[in-house]
């Protein structure tokens, strides 16, 4: 599947490309204000799924490999697999985590054909491509397919006093819809969170589950 966008996607890469050269194993290498702020994505990220040590999870977009950094320190056994488009942010992360499985993969070029229990993809949906929403459809069409338990990821979110140039904000309402009529049922949207203490929330997840239950008739009483 080749769309539109793949040329923003080769503008990404080389964009990635240029900060881990600077940066190094760091959080700006992957365009992240803070470490702590990093942190605290991953960990609500995280906190949809109640077992997750034993598991085999794909961290879609994994640039350094931060989040297997933070796995492994809660105490993660499971295999850890990450896709980048990034070679220089793969090449920090064979580097820093060799127990990992680092791949350069494009889905749209090459898409996967091995299944996982969980996907985490935090801030892939960020940078504005100009196509966000269509590019963030046909990455979840894909990847989510591929999840044997469910999957997590986040997007910034319209509901903001600030936008900031070169980024993209997503209606979550419309990201709810998407993902409860195209992917499963089971959709838990969260937006309660703060990732800079003080701050309103400026972002939100979203926590799919694989698990479908048969349709239950509305009863109005």
């Amino acid at each position: 599947m080749v769309k539109e966008y793949l040329p923003q996607l080769n503008a990404l890469a080389e964009h990635y490309d240029a900060l881990a050269k600077e940066h190094g194993y760091s959080h700006h290498a992957v365009q992240q204000s803070s470490h702590d702020s990093q942190m605290r994505r991953f960990k609500v990220l995280l906190e949809g799924f109640s077992q997750i040590k034993g598991m085999k999870i794909l961290d879609f977009g994994c640039g350094a490999g931060h989040l297997y950094a933070l796995l492994k320190e809660l105490g993660f056994r499971g295999e850890y697999v990450g896709y980048d488009i990034s070679q220089e942010l793969l090449e920090l992360a064979r580097k820093k985590h060799p127990d990992g499985r680092f791949e350069i993969r494009n889905i749209f070029e090459q898409p996967p054909v091995e299944t996982f229990d969980l996907v985490f993809i935090s801030g892939v949906f960020n940078n504005d491509m100009g196509q966000n929403p269509v590019f963030l459809q046909d990455t979840l069409q894909i990847l989510f397919p591929l999840c044997q338990v469910g999957m997590a990821f986040n997007c910034l979110s319209t509901y903001v006093d600030f936008k900031a140039a070169g980024l993209f904000y997503f209606d979550p309402c419309s990201v709810f819809d998407f993902c409860k009529q195209h992917l499963t049922p089971n959709v838990v949207l969260r937006h309660d969170y703060e990732i800079k203490e003080g701050v309103i929330p400026f972002e939100f997840s979203c926590y799919l589950k694989t698990s479908v239950h048969s349709p239950r008739k509305n009863n109005h009483v």
